[in-house]
């Protein structure tokens, strides 16, 4: 029977795939705590011993369904639409995660949540997958899914919670990665080049930024009912792919009121307006550990 044995919400912020000067360069000379954070999130993923990566990717957008690309392994080549000279022609060779694919289409029927296991080898992958695979490595089984864009929370959640039904009907030891942003309004075109810094200054309102450290506090804390009753007031601050990245990592650790706590593994940073933060949370805890 497979298990959950690690989450954390993920930076993907294309900038981190820049050549380390040219990220000095954008920060001031200062790199992004991005890629040493990404370090630090392999170490715990090898400490649970991991071996599955179920990554929520908030720039593949449905529609109709939540979808799972359950391919057995992933190969080609990648370069980015939105930002063509700073991703391109990136080879990428990894292996899928099929059965847990196959597992979470049959428990989405069974739920009547509708989740669709696209095989197809043609099936487009994003970015929000792509360098999260770059920086944690190319051995781990993975499986990309989708951000269902006419979802509300409660779809999120009920979508998570058969992702965990299906984990454990596979085997397997399955890191869950929400791979997104948190507050996510751009800086308009004619300043956008003005607010590179990493500085969570440049985060493009006061209100935005408030609003994602108030939430960074509630995940250290694990209350995330709290986060999950700000999901409203949260929404005008546009929450990269609707939080949904979050939310379905949530139902899978057991939804709101599942108590896990978490701690940041990179700073609290901007990528041109938006809020970006590597946050891993501790699912295989004790609860005495939590407590405490």
């Amino acid at each position: 029977m497979g298990e959950i044995v690690g989450a954390a919400v993920v930076c993907h912020q294309p900038g981190i795939m820049a050549p380390k000067p040219i990220r000095e360069r954008l920060g001031g000379g200062a790199d992004t705590s991005m890629v040493e954070g990404f370090g630090k999130l392999r170490q715990a993923i090898n400490a649970v011993g991991g071996d599955t990566l179920v990554i929520f990717d908030t720039h593949w957008f449905t529609t109709v369904e939540h979808i799972v690309a359950g391919r057995g392994r992933f190969e080609g080549v990648y370069t980015s639409e939105e930002l063509p000279t700073l991703i391109k022609d990136h080879p990428y060779d990894f292996p899928g995660a099929p059965d847990l694919a196959a597992a979470a289409e049959a428990v989405g029927k069974e739920r009547r949540v509708p989740v669709l296991n696209a095989t197809n080898k043609h099936l487009h992958l994003h970015y929000p997958t792509l360098n999260l695979v770059h920086y944690l490595g190319n051995d781990l089984k993975v499986l990309p899914v989708g951000v269902c864009q006419s979802a509300e929370a409660h779809n999120f959640l009920d979508f998570g919670a058969v992702v965990a039904e299906a984990v454990q009907r596979i085997e397997g030891r399955v890191v869950l990665l929400a791979s997104g942003g948190m507050s996510h309004t751009f800086w308009p075109l004619d300043v956008i080049r003005q607010h590179v810094a990493y500085t969570p200054t440049n985060v493009r309102t006061t209100a935005a930024r408030a609003m994602d450290e108030r939430i960074l506090k509630l995940w250290a804390l694990g209350d995330h009912a709290a986060v999950n009753a700000l999901y409203p007031e949260y929404r005008q601050h546009n929450p990269e792919g609707f939080f949904g990245h979050y939310l379905m990592m949530l139902g899978a650790m057991g939804g709101p009121e599942c108590g896990v706590p978490g701690r940041q593994m990179s700073d609290y940073e901007n990528a041109t307006g938006t809020g970006q933060v590597h946050f891993w949370f501790d699912v295989t805890a004790p609860a005495a550990a939590r407590a405490a």
